[in-house]
């Protein structure tokens, strides 16, 4: 499975690890930010035969990556889901605050079902319609 997230260094992260899967491609699922996406990721996980099984790559952006590999963890590593990064170099200062930002929305997604998107609902509309959502 290779999680996409905006960013221009998504599609050759992709491509690196998309050799090395097994076929069938994998799926992509959409959120408007990173930890709707990975929400998604985690319901659609919880709906297969056997999500224990699975081990989920993440590819995108190389500020990005810390970020959505965390993330990741969070929402799917009660699941018995391994998760790993397609390379994982530092984040920057602006990232780490969004990671510790996200971080949070997560544990309260886990706690609560919500990721605390609507209390922001003009961001909410913006990313949803920047990302065609």
């Amino acid at each position: 499975m290779v999680v996409l997230d905006g960013g221009s260094g998504r599609f050759a992260a992709a491509d690196r690890i998309g050799h090395a899967l097994p076929q069938p491609t994998p799926e992509l699922l959409q959120g408007f930010d990173t930890a709707t996406q990975i929400t998604a990721l985690a319901h659609w996980l919880r709906h297969q035969p056997s999500p224990r099984s699975a081990r989920v790559w993440i590819a995108t952006d190389p500020d990005h990556t810390a970020r959505a590999v965390l993330l990741a963890r969070i929402a799917l590593g009660s699941q018995g889901i391994r998760v790993g990064p397609a390379d994982l170099p530092t984040p920057s200062s602006g990232e780490r605050r969004k990671l510790l930002r996200d971080a949070l929305r997560l544990t309260l997604w886990r706690a609560t079902g919500s990721t605390g998107a609507w209390l922001a609902p003009q961001v909410v509309a913006r990313k949803r319609a920047d990302c065609g959502v």
